[in-house]
């Protein structure tokens, strides 16, 4: 048994109705984190419509009712957004390790590329990002824990100041999207920031219900 990853990007306000359906379907537990969307006025805009604040709900369950999860999360009526799911390696699911065993996954043909950055350069790697093909994003704002562990993550100092983009890229545009972030000048001192890719297992465009 392994987990899987749901999360839903919708307008702020939208997420409670989002998570209740994913708890009735299965799901026993979840989180809801505000954010605010980038995407520009297209079709391509896969994170959002246009510059506005958003909410994301994530939540994990066993991949068993994944599916079952996320069509109810996905059909939320009156949402628009967007809804995907990423398997997780090793999840921690009702008190128990769970550790995938490499069974075959429905995939699909987005990744997730997630850049931790220093507050004030998201609009810099979105626009890296847009310049390289990618259609929106979004971004969450962090702060450190101040604890000793924390001072050195990655090479980043964490403090106060750190910004989360979320990027969803096809698998076509998804090289040339993560190399025009990692090039940025502002990505190039140490601690400045990092960015890492996880498999998107499954998409879907919310609002068509």
């Amino acid at each position: 048994m392994s987990g899987t990853v749901l999360y839903s990007i919708v307008s702020r306000g939208k997420a409670q109705a989002v998570f209740t359906r994913a708890r009735n379907a299965g799901s026993t537990g979840g989180t809801i984190l505000l954010a605010k969307g980038t995407a520009p006025f297209n079709l391509l805009a896969l994170l959002g419509l246009a510059d506005s604040r958003k909410e994301i709900v994530i939540t994990i369950c066993d991949h068993d009712i994944s599916n079952q999860v996320f069509d109810a999360m996905a059909s939320t009526p009156k949402c628009q957004g967007v809804t995907f799911a990423i398997e997780s390696e090793r999840s921690y699911l009702k008190q128990e390790i769970y550790i995938g065993e490499g069974e075959e996954r429905m995939k699909s043909d987005y990744k997730m590329i997630n850049v931790i950055c220093n507050q004030g350069y998201s609009e810099e790697v979105m626009g890296a990002a847009r310049n390289a093909g990618a259609g929106g994003g979004t971004v969450m704002t962090g702060r450190g824990t101040g604890t000793p562990e924390d001072a050195r993550f990655f090479g980043i100092q964490l403090v106060p100041e750190k910004e989360l983009v979320i990027i969803l890229v096809d698998d076509a545009h998804h090289d040339a999207v993560f190399d025009a972030i990692i090039s940025l000048p502002s990505m190039q001192d140490p601690g400045s920031g990092i960015a890492y890719t996880q498999p998107v297992s499954r998409f879907e465009i919310m609002g068509s219900h």
